[in-house]
């Protein structure tokens, strides 16, 4: 190739220096004699960006048939917002504060951070009902489980009718607390959304600076004594851990009374996060654990169509008598997935991907495999019915840093944080960072979130300012009034 780059859409983009808007071009670009996808852009400040966003061509394009040829959304002048009727979740952020200061971490938290007063917890809940149903909800930080008043705040949404509580933990407290589990479990919680890198020490050493194998594994044992489903999580850092993925899946394979589902998130460079050379793309991501898996392709792992082609894939995987894994998607066409994806609700993706008995139950109802009241679609085979049961549903999430910033993708992210001006927001847009780390609109509005990584938050003041105030705040006389007491964790052989 030679010349003008072909190109394959255009979009409203973002730039990496200041994240003002401008247009942008998906372009072809040679790498050796392999082609690859570019997001190039030009902004009249900055000047011109050209990034890698995509590894394969040809994949790019099989994704976007699959998701039906939709292009990328015009994105709408005003600020990023989500409709409440397309967020399939939304993530509370409960706390700044964590136990770890792991070298990536979208919010960049840790143990100095404060916690939301509650009552602000109880407003952000109620954006997330307005105008529709209660949506599942995700209790995320920093790291929720410092708060000692979790399991009263699963309480309260449980109380405002949400029926779908995920809690997004490191899973320290849940691998050394005894009963921790149980109580989260008797309070509401319905899945622990686990961050599991691997199962080297190494790894968790890199990307969390201690080992906490260990705890990881003591925490499924607890998740399976309480009764609690796991979906593992694994951020994935090239020549880290992503020769881990097959090993994960074994893992889950091995322990699929309790752990439900994976989602892959390759790393994003944004937030706090330690350079890596680039995107580390999903085709990328999901052909290197392709080539660990025998049997299984790029093209195993379909698009989720409830966002854009290039944001979410997913698939279900089985492990026959012989140990050999292999896919449920090589009995799919387009046309049949796009037939099957018309059949589920938006707010069931999510189900389905956590593996949960709502996102089974959309599934079955799609393929007819739940008795005579469902209605098969044409051409599914057999074996497909026969395989529902034992399976692990796997999914790759890429998460948007402004290497592949899309204005257009953003206005359909169906992830989505809710905020105190009463709107939700976008997840990627909520987390994006400049390149030199500022958020892009984490205080919108006054909101209290950092501007840029390691900046100080008002949620201490907050705090403080509830306490005195006497305002109904289960912890404002411990934990929220005092943002210090959060330790960081060590394992228990180190220094």
């Amino acid at each position: 190739m030679s010349g003008t780059p072909r190109v394959l859409a255009e979009t409203t983009s973002l730039c990496p220096d200041c994240l003002e808007r401008i247009p942008g071009r998906y372009e072809v670009h040679e790498d050796g004699d392999d082609e690859h996808v570019e997001l190039a852009r030009e902004c009249s400040d900055h000047g011109h960006a050209s990034r890698r966003v995509w590894g394969s061509v040809d994949h790019w394009e099989w994704a976007h048939e699959m998701a039906g040829g939709v292009a990328p959304e015009p994105a709408p002048e005003e600020e990023f917002v989500v409709d409440n009727d397309h967020a399939c979740l939304a993530v509370v952020e409960v706390t700044e504060s964590c136990n770890l200061s792991c070298s990536f971490c979208f919010a960049s938290s840790s143990p100095e951070g404060a916690h939301r007063p509650t009552e602000e917890v109880v407003d952000l809940l109620e954006t997330v009902k307005q105008d529709g149903e209660p949506r599942p909800v995700q209790f995320s930080g920093g790291e929720p489980t410092v708060r000692d008043d979790l399991p009263e705040l699963v309480e309260l949404a449980r109380d405002m009718d949400f029926t779908h509580i995920e809690v997004n933990t490191n899973g320290i407290r849940l691998g050394t607390e005894e009963g921790y589990a149980g109580r989260l479990a008797d309070a509401g919680v319905t899945a622990i959304y686990l961050q599991f890198d691997g199962l080297s020490g190494e790894a968790s050493e890199e990307i969390r600076e201690v080992d906490i194998i260990e705890e990881k594994r003591r925490a499924v044992e607890a998740c399976r004594e309480a009764g609690l489903p796991v979906v593992l999580v694994p951020t994935v850092v090239p020549d880290v851990n992503d020769d881990e993925m097959a090993d994960i899946v074994e893992f889950a394979m091995d322990n699929l009374d309790v752990v439900e589902s994976i989602n892959f998130q390759p790393v994003a460079q944004f937030g706090r996060y330690e350079e890596h050379g680039g995107r580390f793309s999903m085709d990328e991501a999901a052909r290197t654990f392709a080539d660990q898996m025998p049997g299984l392709g790029t093209r195993d792992f379909m698009p989720i169509p409830c966002c854009s082609a290039t944001c979410q894939m997913a698939s279900i995987l089985v492990r026959d008598d012989d140990g050999e894994v292999s896919s449920l998607a090589q009995y799919v066409s387009p046309e049949l997935y796009q037939q099957m994806s018309s059949m589920i609700g938006e707010e069931q993706w999510l189900e389905m991907m956590a593996g949960t008995d709502l996102g089974g139950d959309a599934v079955c109802s799609a393929v007819g495999c739940c008795g005579d009241d469902a209605t098969p679609i044409p051409g599914v085979p057999d074996e497909i019915l026969e395989m529902f049961g034992d399976v692990l549903a796997v999914s790759f999430t890429g998460f948007m840093d402004v290497d592949v910033g899309d204005a257009g993708k953003l206005s359909n992210c169906c992830v989505s944080v809710p905020t105190e001006s009463g709107e939700l927001v976008p997840f990627c847009a909520y987390n994006m960072t400049t390149d030199d780390g500022e958020y892009a609109i984490r205080n919108r509005n006054d909101w209290g979130g950092r501007d840029a990584v390691g900046a100080p938050t008002s949620f201490a003041d907050r705090a403080t300012e509830a306490a005195a105030a006497d305002l109904p705040d289960p912890e404002a006389d411990a934990l929220d009034a005092d943002p210090g007491e959060t330790t960081h964790y060590l394992a228990e052989d180190d220094d």
